[in-house]
């Protein structure tokens, strides 16, 4: 029987995870609209800015339909090498970095539909980052730290929220940049502090 609650259990945090992440595409449908609306009555109907934003309004009702449920990050990435296929040829180093942010953002999904967003997103980025720089380039050794870090806190078993997950995060990709007496390190020490006592930080904190 305990099995069986776990089962049910699971399938009950899927079925609102799929909910939340319909509702989160339909709201981004709808700001897009509401983007182009204003666009259009700031720039008429022929400026790029606006042809810009019709792509992603169309690529986002197709993907309503199609792939509501994928991850955000997924999803604008999508949106995004749509509107630049509008711009860049087949192999211009911009457009093939979007493409490999994709099929990584894909892979991602597929191996851990549960992978926190802000790590799904690092490792898009290092992915695209990838076929334009070397692997000694500071983009790249930036981008890779980055990625350490969010694994080694949004992976690790335990009950600290996400938010203190993502200060520690980010103190360990500062400590490699800068000295301890940093101003940048001790606000963000402080701030984990009021974190681990749990409090909430105010904005810009």
């Amino acid at each position: 029987m305990k099995s069986w609650r776990i089962i049910l259990r699971l399938l009950s945090v899927c079925l609102l995870l799929g909910v939340s992440l319909d509702l989160r595409a339909a709201d981004d449908l709808s700001l897009a609209r509401t983007d182009l609306a204003r666009l259009q009555q700031r720039y008429g109907e022929k400026h790029p800015k606006v042809l810009d934003q019709q792509i992603r309004v169309i690529e986002l009702e197709r993907l309503s339909k199609t792939a509501a449920t994928e991850p955000p990050v997924l999803r604008t990435a999508r949106v995004e090498l749509a509107v630049m296929l509008t711009h860049y040829a087949e192999n211009h180093p911009k457009l093939r970095a979007q493409v490999l942010r994709v099929v990584e953002l894909e892979r991602q999904c597929q191996i851990d539909p549960a992978l926190p967003s802000e790590l799904l997103e690092a490792r898009g980025e290092l992915a695209a980052l990838g076929t334009r720089y070397g692997l000694d380039n500071p983009r790249i050794i930036a981008a890779q730290s980055r990625v350490r870090a969010l694994e080694k806190y949004l992976l690790a078993p335990g009950p600290e929220s996400h938010e203190l997950r993502l200060a520690r995060a980010e103190l360990d990709q500062l400590s490699e940049r800068y000295g301890p007496n940093h101003p940048k390190l001790q606000r963000l020490a402080d701030r984990i502090a009021i974190l681990e006592q749990g409090r909430s930080v105010a904005p810009g904190q």
